[in-house]
């Protein structure tokens, strides 16, 4: 009994070590600052589940037309090209950064708490009040985007970052899995609308917590960028778009993602609608399908971050882009669960090397000097095809059905894709980072 009792106390000894290391976000250092980064995540997870899989559903559900789910998509990317550049030009001119992605953080998550109430107060507009809402969320979500991606190459080394990115994706597909199943179980079982008030406000406050996390990371000053005196507004703009295109690698792969995301996007909205009206599947059957996703993400960002780290981020990208070329060909060609059940594994395999690619790429090839402003124009030109893609979508389905719509986004993808090589066709810009001398690249 003894021999038990002190194995059990051992066992009951690390579990609780665990649970410390991983809850107590600890003091602010380096090495803090990437547990916390992988704390925060897992926490956001709850949200990223929730909005990304059942806000459009939930749209559906309460009436909304093919319209209105192609302006859900396409409103926050019209948001994001409006305030995108100035959000830049707000964090380059203030050194307490940290500050600033603070208070966005709590902004752009206020949103998902506020979905939950439309039901009490929308009327006969409650569709409208969740993609109203949504839209205004991006508002704050703008700055903190683009504080945030700066602040991460502030605060992970370079040749770091491909394996930092991967895990925090890999804990991002993990939670998304588990919070698809169970949310997708409760809204079949919980009355609606009563479930989805429930789940929107339960991931309204898991994303609190991953603010305490965000909030524990020890981000250095930034510099100050100061606009030079007696610079007239047309005569500047020009000498910065000059001096933008001058970055030829950075432009290049600008120009290339902004092609591809065209054609990334036109699909976007047509999933839910064909899943919800033409199949017919219920909220659990959608879940099944995140889930699926979601598990394969876990494995492949961890594989797509070894790749990357080995061979270069660009090679990662362009595996991701023609990949995913796949995907709305296959959703436009299943006639029943069975073959989406099948498909989702394209999904689940090329979105990281996608994502995980246009990340890394992206931060080595934007000039560091003011890196939030080449991520803000990066991040307008992108969001102007995520606002006119979706809309030009749903109008071209309203014409010839949405299963035909989705057989043209994967064309659409294929054609982007090979005008996206020809512009990348060079040396990688996203070759090995090596680490730097006396460390080791973990």
């Amino acid at each position: 009994m003894n021999a038990i009792g002190s194995q059990l106390k051992l066992n009951l000894d690390h579990t609780r070590e665990l649970l410390v290391r991983w809850f107590v976000p600890g003091p602010p250092t380096s090495q803090n600052n990437v547990l916390n980064l992988y704390r925060e995540i897992a926490w956001y997870g709850v949200l990223s589940s929730v909005t990304l899989t059942f806000t459009s559903v939930f749209a559906l559900r309460l009436g909304a037309s093919n319209l209105l789910i192609g302006l859900l998509s396409s409103l926050p990317a019209l948001v994001n090209v409006i305030f995108q550049i100035p959000a830049a030009r707000l964090i380059e001119r203030h050194q307490d950064r940290r500050r600033i992605l603070m208070r966005a953080g709590f902004w752009l998550r206020l949103p998902v708490g506020l979905i939950a109430l439309v039901p009490f107060f929308g009327g006969r507009l409650q569709a409208e009040a969740v993609v109203l809402i949504t839209a205004l969320g991006t508002i704050p979500a703008a700055l903190g985007n683009v504080s945030f991606t700066a602040m991460l190459a502030d605060v992970v080394p370079p040749y770091r970052r491909a394996r930092v990115v991967s895990v925090r994706n890999a804990l991002l597909s993990a939670v998304t899995m588990l919070t698809a199943v169970a949310v997708g179980e409760a809204l079949d079982w919980l009355p609606f609308p009563v479930s989805y008030q429930l789940i929107f406000a339960l991931a309204f406050g898991a994303s609190l917590v991953s603010l305490f996390y965000l909030a524990r990371i020890a981000v250095p000053p930034g510099p100050v960028f100061v606009k030079r005196a007696g610079a007239g507004g047309h005569t500047d703009v020009r000498v910065w778009a000059r001096t933008v295109w001058a970055q030829r690698g950075y432009s290049r792969f600008t120009l290339g993602a902004f092609v591809w995301h065209w054609a990334l996007n036109f699909p976007a909205p047509l999933y839910s609608i064909y899943r919800v009206r033409e199949l017919k599947l219920s909220e659990g059957w959608i879940g099944t399908l995140s889930m699926i996703e979601s598990a394969i993400l876990m494995v492949a960002y961890y594989f797509w971050g070894k790749v990357a780290e080995k061979r270069g981020s660009r090679l990662v990208l362009m595996l991701g882009v023609f990949g995913l070329s796949f995907y709305p060909l296959g959703v436009g060609l299943s006639r029943s669960i069975g073959p989406l059940l099948l498909m989702q594994p394209v999904a689940g395999i090329f979105a990281p090397a996608f994502n995980l690619g246009l990340f890394n790429s992206l931060l080595e090839v934007a000039p560091a000097e003011r890196r939030a402003t080449y991520i803000a124009i990066f991040n307008t030109l992108i969001n102007v095809s995520a606002f006119g893609a979706p809309l030009i979508a749903t109008a071209v389905s309203e014409v010839i059905g949405t299963r035909d719509a989705l057989l043209v986004g994967s064309a659409l993808r294929f054609v982007a894709g090979f005008v996206m090589a020809a512009l990348l066709k060079g040396p990688s810009a996203g070759a090995r980072l090596a680490a730097p001398r006396g460390q080791a690249a973990p």
